[in-house]
């Protein structure tokens, strides 16, 4: 299926959740400082393994970073 992550065309496996994304785009989604959004809305950390991206879905997966 093919979707778009932070701008760029990805083709994934169907039936994947927000954390399945993460663990396959090589990010742990255990760690502090992740926000997703699907199709513009902001899903909580908490709804990340029941959330299915859908054909076409528009990610955004932003990191917080430590920098001074």
């Amino acid at each position: 299926m093919n979707i778009s992550v932070n701008g760029e065309e990805k083709t994934v496996s169907p039936d994947l959740n927000i954390h399945d994304l993460l663990t396959v785009l090589e990010m742990d989604p255990t760690q502090a400082g992740i926000a997703v959004a699907v199709d513009r809305e902001v899903i909580p950390k908490t709804e990340w393994q029941t959330i299915e991206i859908r054909e076409n879905s528009e990610v955004e997966i932003i990191r917080a970073v430590q920098g001074g």
